[in-house]
């Protein structure tokens, strides 16, 4: 069933609604992709909050970004009334709620834009949504970006798993800042070297389970005395974290930089924006994260990924792992232990736990080296394909003197 013909004169002013985490946003972006390919001439508009916005206003196929801010001007009774009278104006067509949060969807049913798409997984969605589809998304029967995706079969729009990547964009002011940070601390990039920047980000916000600290710090200091440089990353919530690892090293130090998402030299600390930490991971080889945000960067930004899951079901790298369409681009390491647990570890009682440990930092050395062989590979069979591509000499032109 399709709202609107597939033809290129029709032009829907489209809203795609996903106002939570960095990571979900991120499995979020193939949606457009496949939108744009069905509509090519929409007007496509991303709700997110703040914190998400600076790596999608770079996006191509992204028109504008609505910033919901639901601590700001979005805020109580009035902020509901704001948000409607702003999505008003935008006199949206179609819908599509990617996580459906009562507030927002109120507001979309309120102001009674016509198609409204989005998962029937909680009381309120049955009323807001009049065209809904019936997800259970804790049974994790497929990828949270294909969970998405499946939402547009209500256009008509089927998209085979794995074959639209996911999507950030930086812009060329903040690549430049990274590369003039990392020379700033002594990293000058040699293509004809075999060492390279591998970047580390050891923190997450605890929806899954980590992999341990002192790994992170084994896994650095193999790094470094193989002649790598490593880049340390975080949030700004995360600075401890950094500093505990960075105390843990004492050789091949000038060869460890970290950067904890705080301005250099700000008092008081001043926060910077996530896609300082995205114009970093421009500049690496690849990036070792566990099951969080900055991972999914990494992957929209074309880099080998090394990540670590838990063999909880809701947890599991089936639903969050790296979405790529290069499945030799991610390496992901999951305990060979049976767990049988759905949504949280059982902690102690657990004959395993904790089983995260049984991933040794041998195992991820062993990865993110493979992850530079294949990256070496893509990157010469790249170099073949521009040399063959280019222009032939025409045999009549006579030579130059």
């Amino acid at each position: 069933m399709r709202i609107l013909p597939r033809t290129s004169a029709v032009a829907p002013r489209i809203l795609i609604v996903r106002p939570d985490r960095l990571g979900d946003v991120i499995l979020s972006t193939p949606v457009i992709t496949a939108l744009k390919k069905t509509y090519p001439n929409s007007q496509i508009t991303f709700m997110v909050q703040e914190f998400v916005a600076p790596l999608l206003r770079e996006i191509e196929n992204v028109d504008k970004v609505f910033v919901y801010e639901p601590k700001g001007r979005h805020r109580g009774i009035g902020g509901f009334f704001r948000l409607m009278e702003e999505l008003r104006a935008q006199r949206f067509q179609i819908v599509i709620v990617l996580q459906s949060q009562l507030r927002v969807t109120a507001a979309l049913y309120g102001v009674g834009i016509p198609n409204r798409i989005g998962p029937l997984s909680k009381i309120h969605s049955f009323f807001f949504f009049n065209r809904g589809t019936r997800q259970r998304r804790s049974l994790v029967e497929m990828h949270e970006a294909d969970y998405n995706l499946q939402l547009l079969r209500k256009l008509g729009v089927r998209v085979p798993t794995q074959t639209l990547p996911t999507s950030v964009g930086v812009r060329p002011e903040r690549i430049e800042w990274a590369k003039e940070y990392l020379r700033e601390r002594g990293y000058q990039p040699d293509p004809d070297r075999a060492t390279r920047l591998i970047a580390i980000h050891p923190g997450m916000g605890g929806s899954a389970l980590n992999w341990p600290e002192n790994y992170y710090v084994e896994l650095a200091r193999a790094l470094l005395k193989e002649g790598h440089t490593v880049l340390l990353t975080g949030g700004p919530t995360e600075e401890h974290l950094l500093e505990r690892i960075q105390n843990e090293i004492s050789e091949n130090r000038e060869r460890l930089i970290t950067f904890s998402g705080i301005e250099p030299g700000s008092v008081p600390p001043k926060p910077l924006s996530v896609d300082y930490l995205a114009a970093l991971f421009t500049e690496v080889a690849v990036v070792v994260a566990p099951s969080t945000g900055p991972l999914h960067v990494a992957v929209a930004l074309g880099k080998g990924v090394v990540s670590f899951y838990p063999p909880i079901r809701v947890q599991s790298a089936v639903r969050w792992g790296p979405y790529t369409t290069d499945e030799d681009a991610r390496s992901i390491l999951v305990p060979e232990v049976y767990c049988g647990e759905d949504f949280k570890c059982r902690g102690s009682v657990c004959n395993y736990y904790p089983c995260m440990k049984t991933i040794l930092p041998r195992q991820a050395l062993d990865e993110v080296n493979r992850q530079l062989s294949h990256a070496a590979h893509q990157a010469s069979r790249a170099n073949a394909s521009s040399v063959s591509e280019s222009p032939k000499i025409d045999e009549k032109t006579e030579p130059l003197s």
